[in-house]
Order: structure tokens, then sequence, then C-alpha cells
């Protein structure tokens, strides 16, 4: 298989600064200001395929006067050949972005290619090819909407393995494979689950890019035959951040929705709840500490962990909460799994308000029966004494 996906084909600009420190661009305009400080080329032009496969690790090639530069980048199946084309250090996902996560901006390029791009009669040259992938491979669940999906045909363009996951999704994507998408290695929707299983096993271990669709509901959890391969990159496509993280957990559980609950009442409600999987939101910063209470009474839990907007939300993280390093800012959207019981072991639920009672009758000090409650699942001293203090009108004893 050939690894050139894309060709572009850009001109230089008296304009072009080639000093941005976090995207470079390839305009389609004529013309730009010297204020286009990430513009490397104008009047672009693409070359290759009309559904070019623009998903996953990618590698471009910049070259001018015969000086080049590599940059490596996660291609954003958003893009649409024929509109600018960025290039992004951060991940954010824009329809005019042709790729995320670069190692490159404007600003770290040679000074001599930068200063070809100057010459208007510079011929600029980009080719945008397939870069190896991760480790153990990626899964792309995604949820088709009904109609034309520009966006599903590149995806399909760019799978090793394409599995439906209703009848409905199965006629989508014969709808796309009529349109040319039929997939990177001429990938078709799967038809047996033994198949299946045995294609994107192979996938995986060689790093490739499998795709499930469904159509007909949103994507359930992780399919079963994943939960056997090593742990792959997970992405959530067209779905909100909440539904995004039920998508990357293999966990079958009930869901509870919790986003509107202050972040400090999150513990308690993911102990009233131990069969439940629980969701809620909150600021970055304050995750480290509420999962720290979530996992005092119970032990090391799995939880999901994405950001809390639709393009952040595509490339949720899961695992244990000891593994999370989660350098993002802003709100995010989090989902505490159930903790697995033990056979023969018990969940025993404590009933709070009849807790604070019975003490108070035995004329148990408020500290005190705030200290008892904060050593039960899911509670900390701050949640306790609060309740504790409404139990008993604010009174202190």
């Amino acid at each position: 298989m050939d690894d050139e996906i894309l060709r572009l084909r850009s001109h230089g600009h008296p304009a072009v600064r080639g000093t941005h420190g976090k995207t470079l661009e390839f305009a389609v305009e004529p013309d730009i200001t010297a204020r286009a400080t990430c513009v490397l080329g104008v009047a672009t032009t693409v070359l290759g395929d009309p559904v070019p496969p623009v998903a996953g690790p990618l590698r471009l090639t910049i070259t001018a006067r015969g000086i080049s530069a590599t940059v490596h980048a996660l291609g954003n199946s958003l893009w649409r050949p024929g509109t600018t084309a960025v290039v992004r250090r951060s991940a954010e996902r824009l329809p005019n972005t042709l790729a995320t996560d670069a190692d490159t901006a404007a600003a770290d390029l040679p000074r001599e290619l930068v200063h070809a791009l100057t010459d208007p009669d510079t011929e600029v040259d980009v080719q945008v090819e397939r870069a190896p992938g991760p480790e153990h491979g990626t899964l792309v669940r995604y949820w088709a909407a009904p109609g034309h999906d520009p966006r599903l045909a590149v995806e399909c363009a760019a799978a090793d393995v394409i599995l439906a996951e209703d009848r409905e999704a199965r006629a989508a994507l014969a709808a796309y494979d009529a349109l040319g998408a039929s997939g990177a290695s001429g990938a078709r929707p799967t038809r047996s689950a033994r198949d299946a299983e045995a294609a994107a096993r192979e996938a995986l271990a060689e790093g490739g890019r499998i795709l499930t669709v469904a159509a007909a509901a949103v994507p359930g959890p992780l399919p079963p035959l994943f939960e056997k391969t090593a742990r792959p990159t997970v992405e959530a496509l067209n779905l909100p951040p909440e539904l995004a993280l039920s998508v990357v957990s293999p966990v079958r559980a009930e869901r509870l929705l919790a986003t509107e609950v202050p972040p400090r009442e999150v513990p308690r409600l993911v102990a009233a709840h131990p069969g439940a999987a629980v969701t809620f939101r909150c600021a970055a910063e304050e995750l480290p500490r509420v999962l720290a209470e979530v996992d005092r009474p119970a032990g090391s839990r799995t939880v999901g962990v994405a950001e809390a907007s639709l393009p952040g939300a595509e490339r949720p993280w899961w695992g244990p909460v000891a593994e999370l390093d989660w350098s993002g800012r802003g709100e995010v959207v989090c989902q505490v799994d159930p903790v697995e019981t033990p056979a023969g072991a018990g969940v025993t639920a404590v009933d709070p308000a009849g807790l604070v009672a019975a003490l108070l009758e035995q004329s148990v000090s408020t500290r005190t029966i705030a200290m008892a409650l904060a050593a039960q699942p899911g509670w900390s001293r701050r949640t306790a004494y609060d309740f504790v203090l409404k139990a008993t009108g604010g009174q202190k004893s």
C-alpha cells in the first residue's frame, strides 16, 4: 500500500513570516497580510484522492527549493480538501484543521526554508503520508447520523478493518463503499464474528485502525472482542462527552448521570450506588482530589476522562485511577466505573440519616458523628460534617 494519502501544492508569498509557535497553515487564498504568521503558502490546491483518508498518525514533508522539513501529527477526518489546511500543536479539531498534536509549528521550521517561502515564485510541495500508529492500534467508535456523512466516508477510507454494530450501520457502510471509501487496505465490513475478531486482532497488533459504526442506537460499551486485546487508543466520534466515556469503557453497568451534582458530593454518590457507573463534571484541577476520595474506601477503580466539549471528547482516556495523568485544563467529564466485588463479599449500605439520628439519641457529639460518617465509603470529612450540621439544624455539640 502506498503511504502517500494526499499532496498539497502551494506557493510562496512575500508576507510569509513563519513565526507562529502553535500552528502552521497552507491557505487557499492567493493573498495574506504580515499578521498571518502561521501561513507558509498561499493559493493551495489538493492533488490526489477526492476522499483522502486523513485520519490517524500522519507524516507531512514540506519541500521548497530543495529544502525540506518533516512534521508528525494526527489527521483530522473533519477536514475537507479545498479548504485551508491548518496543522496545530493542540488537540483542537476544527473543520479547517488538517492535523492536530503536531510536533512542529511554523516557528520551528528551518529559517532557510521559511526564507524560500517568501518568494512568490517558489512552489511548495507538501506530501502527506500515513505514519505508524500506536503500539496497540486505534479503535474508532463512530455514531453515524442519518443521511450523507462526509466524515464517515473519510474514516472508512482510513480504516484497516470496518465493523458494523447494527443493520442500519451495515447499510450506511455499503453506501459509502459505493462512493469509493473502501478502507486503507481494501477493508470491507466484516461479516462473521470469527472473522471480525481475527481481523481486528491482527490489525491492532500491527498498530492498525479499526472502525466500528453504530447507526440504530448510540454505541454501547467496548465490544467484548476488544477486551481480550491490549488496550488500544480509542476515539469516539459524533458523541457528546458523557456518551463518549461510555463507549471507551468495557464495563457493562447501569449509568448514573450526575453532571449537575457538585464535585464534593460525588464520592458519597458513588458509594451510594456501588453497582453503577457514575458520570460527573468538574474542573480539571479538582479531578485528582475527587478521585482520591472515591478510591479511598474501595480501592483503585477504573475511570474514563475527557474534555467536556464535543471536539475535546473525541479522544477519551480510560484506565485505572493510578495511571491517570491528565494535563488538560478547563472542565472535564469523568465516569467512575463500579468496583468489582470479590466473590462471596457483600456490599453493606449505610443509611446516613438513620446513623446520625441513632447516634444523636445516644448523646454522641456532632463531631464524633461526623468522624464516624467520614469513615464510611464515599464520605469525606467535609461532606460528613456538612451533612451532620444540616441534620442537626446547624447545632454543634
